[in-house]
């Protein structure tokens, strides 16, 4: 890997250092309020659309830290890869999805008598995604590890113990080869089950 490549992902790390570092900072003013009206959770998740096993952990009354861990499928990024001959571009893989999130309106959803146990709310997001070696692909890519990074907003809601999250936005990518572009929407849905009990 040249310099060059090595001082652009120094850049993006910085990037995404500052972004959650200002989160951060964000979440420590929020808990320092001795009497939030409502309260994140700590949520375990198995994800079925995109098999992932989740955890969201609460850092604040209205954020959370989210991790996920799994094996699923994903489409290629322009100047990441080479294009196949078919239509429909696929690649199935391991990937971790790292998201910051600040619910904005689940003091709203309580006074509307709406539930919003197990962080069930809209939010705006920091969004890293890592994605490894494919195991199966419709293309070749340029290298074997690619990243993206962005802001995203999203909307999460639970039915009894089944887990709906919708998400949206723009996206930088790159990987270790010093190729990058941005997309300016990329969106995802996924269909899980809260492992965790809900404590409204």
């Amino acid at each position: 890997m040249s310099f060059h490549s090595y001082q652009h992902i120094l850049k993006i790390t910085l990037i995404t250092c500052f972004t959650i570092l200002c989160f951060s900072i964000r979440t420590q003013a929020q808990t320092e309020n001795p009497l939030p009206i409502t309260q994140t959770e700590n949520v375990w998740r198995v994800n079925f659309l995109n098999p992932s096993l989740t955890y969201e952990k609460a850092m604040s009354p209205k954020t959370t830290l989210e991790g996920s861990l799994g094996f699923g499928y994903n489409a290629s990024y322009p100047d990441l890869a080479f294009f196949s001959e078919s239509g429909f571009q696929y690649i199935l893989a391991v990937f971790v999805d790292v998201q910051s999130r600040y619910y904005y309106n689940l003091d709203k959803r309580k006074a509307k008598g709406k539930t919003y146990s197990q962080n069930a709310g809209n939010y705006l997001a920091l969004r890293m995604l890592y994605t490894g070696p494919d195991v199966a692909s419709s293309f070749i890519r340029f290298d074997n590890n690619s990243f993206a990074v962005g802001p995203t907003w999203g909307i999460q809601r639970h039915y009894g113990r089944f887990n709906l999250n919708y998400s949206m936005g723009p996206i930088y990518y790159f990987n270790t080869s010093g190729s990058a572009n941005w997309v300016p929407f990329y969106f995802e849905i996924n269909l899980g089950f809260n492992l965790s009990k809900p404590k409204q």
